[in-house]
């Protein structure tokens, strides 16, 4: 996920896994705690820390002998970095939902003819294309079919 160019036209940008390292590392006030947490290597989640903060043009954490602490700009952050992963993560998953429309139920409303000769052979497809979908179809007057779906 990059939100930038650099100067030079090659891609910048905070990256996905460098939120999600920077949070755990909040959580958990430890990058080998937070290495761990994220199945990756202390150095790995180290570099992308430091990419993260050259990135933002600030330190996120003052590093101590006991472990991370947030700066003052990190725990600002904390708050963006968590509502731009919940997006990302929101956004994921519906669009799973959306390309599997793995369930729900589908009301339809039409005029007679529309019930009786167009929409047979079009729910056939559909039904056999999304089989977890329950559809309900209601056949009223072109005057009344909004009123049939709500």
């Amino acid at each position: 996920m990059a939100i930038e160019e650099s100067r030079n036209g090659k891609p910048s940008g905070i990256q996905l896994v460098q939120v999600e390292g920077f949070l755990e590392v909040a959580r958990r006030g430890s990058v080998s705690r937070a290495a761990e947490a994220l199945f990756i290597t202390q150095p790995t989640l180290t570099a992308r820390l430091h990419g993260l903060e050259r990135e933002l043009g600030t330190p996120l954490f003052l590093r101590t002998p006991h472990g991370m602490r947030l700066t003052d700009a990190g725990r600002a952050w904390i708050p963006f970095a968590e509502r731009a992963l919940r997006a990302l993560v929101d956004g994921r998953d519906a669009l799973q939902q959306v390309m599997t429309a793995s369930a729900g139920h589908l009301m339809i409303a039409a005029a007679p003819a529309v019930s009786t000769y167009v929409l047979p052979q079009m729910l056939e497809k559909f039904v056999a294309a999304h089989p977890r979908v329950e559809v309900s179809v209601r056949t009223g007057h072109s005057e009344d079919v909004v009123e049939l779906v709500l």
